[in-house]
């Protein structure tokens, strides 16, 4: 996605060229921002479903 015409993010920063890791980048400012909210932190079945939504989100 970009919103411009320059070089979309992903393509900028070398650390969010990788899937794994930019999907874990997502998931701790995911969990970092609920919990600032007043959300519980998240358990493993939740973790491990935010982290599959994301995956399919990002195939789009």
């Amino acid at each position: 996605m970009t919103f411009g015409t320059g070089v979309s993010l992903r393509q900028f920063s070398t650390h969010l060229r990788n899937d794994a890791a930019r999907h874990q980048i997502i998931l701790d400012r995911v969990e970092r921002d609920s919990v600032i909210e007043g959300l519980p932190r998240f358990n493993e079945k939740s973790r491990a479903e935010w982290l599959s939504a994301i995956k399919k989100v990002s195939k789009h």
